[in-house]
């Protein structure tokens, strides 16, 4: 990848090794095989919350992709703004624990700092785990899910790919 820093970056994160909490990672294999365009860029940072930061860094849009659990049948797809996320109790939303970082508390320190310039426009894609066991496989309800996560991500990238086109050729 060139040093320029893609205009709007996908960032996938949690740990593959156990079972649904490794989704983010999943879902970002799967965009790897999909025709994306050139100002799109792919991030897997597993569970480093600094890896989130640098990879939002400088970026007009971000989008990150990772397991949650709120109660939900699993499976269940959401879908929030930075916004919601950091206006939400941290009982309300939870990022799975076995990060090494909290990903509210992340963004909201990078909110009040300089170190990073991470985009005012930030989706967060979460998806409601089954089991979160030690297992290099997904449960099958997460598995079903994979292909609408991705084109939910592909409408962000379309979205933002117009909106962005029309106010670069105004």
């Amino acid at each position: 990848m060139s040093s320029v820093k893609p205009l709007l970056v996908i960032v996938g994160v949690g740990n593959i090794l156990c079972s649904d909490e490794g989704i983010g990672i999943h879902v970002l294999n799967h965009l790897k095989n999909r025709k994306l365009p050139d100002y799109v860029g792919i991030y897997d940072c597993g569970t480093n919350g600094i890896a989130v930061l640098e990879a939002l860094d400088g970026a007009k849009k971000g989008i990150i992709v990772d397991a949650v659990s709120m109660g939900g049948p699993p499976g269940k797809i959401y879908r929030f703004t930075i916004d919601d996320i950091l206006g939400m109790e941290d009982n309300l939303f939870k990022m799975v624990s076995l990060h090494q970082f909290d990903l509210i508390s992340t963004l909201k320190v990078a909110q009040i700092t300089d170190v990073y310039k991470i985009p005012k426009d930030i989706v967060i894609i979460g998806i409601e785990g089954k089991t979160f066991d030690f297992n290099l496989e997904l449960s099958d309800e997460i598995k079903k899910v994979i292909p609408r996560v991705v084109e939910l991500i592909m409408e962000e990238i379309m979205k933002f790919g117009e909106s962005y086109k029309n106010t670069t050729s105004q």
